[in-house]
């Protein structure tokens, strides 16, 4: 009898301390993102701002244009981020994200919207073509592309030794995702050239 009692005990003891040591336990946080395949993310996102804001404000011959400019960046960046999905179907469900979150934006202010689109587009298709990969970087719409970036350590001057040393990394805070747009409002976000027929009208 007493034996029964121990292993009840013992059992008991057992379901108890289970949910604390896994609550204890954090889950492991997604690899961060760096290199060539951050600037894919960007890209990525700042196409997806500019078909959005194509074709919620009328701005499809713009796009177009845009794509022509800059097809060799953009195909690699596709290719970037198809090798890091394995999975096409997984690519498009990220893109489709995106484009809701980027549509749900443009839902909430159309007019600062597309004036801020149309100033994306009069940076990218100025006189001077830009260097793609280092706009992406600096442009705070193509960094809403909900991945962990990798922090790059800025470098400084100790005092004493004048040795260069690089600051302590500090993990970036990741963006709360948008809600899901309606469903009048849900563009494709293709790579490919929009026909001018296309694009709707404006609401």
């Amino acid at each position: 009898m007493k034996i029964s009692h121990v292993l009840v005990l013992a059992a008991a003891t057992a379901m108890i301390a289970a949910p604390a040591l896994a609550a204890k336990k954090k889950p492991a946080a997604p690899p961060c993102v760096k290199g060539k395949l951050l600037t894919a993310y960007q890209m990525r996102m700042l196409q997806t701002e500019l078909v959005v804001g194509a074709l919620s404000c009328k701005l499809t011959p713009r796009y177009n244009e845009f794509v022509n400019a800059y097809q060799k960046e953009l195909m690699t960046a596709h290719r970037a981020l198809k090798a890091h999905y394995a999975s096409e179907s997984r690519l498009e469900d990220y893109k489709s994200k995106t484009a809701n979150e980027s549509s749900q934006r443009s839902l909430a202010n159309i007019t600062e919207f597309c004036l801020y689109t149309s100033s994306l587009y009069d940076k990218l298709l100025g006189p001077e073509r830009v260097q793609l990969d280092a706009f992406v970087a600096l442009e705070p719409v193509a960094n809403r592309h909900n991945q962990n970036a990798c922090s790059t350590p800025a470098l400084v001057t100790a005092s004493a030794s004048g040795k260069v040393v690089p600051m302590p990394r500090v993990k970036p805070e990741m963006e709360a995702a948008a809600a899901p747009v309606s469903p009048q409002a849900k563009p494709e976000a293709a790579a490919e050239v929009i026909p001018a027929a296309a694009a709707p009208a404006q609401p």
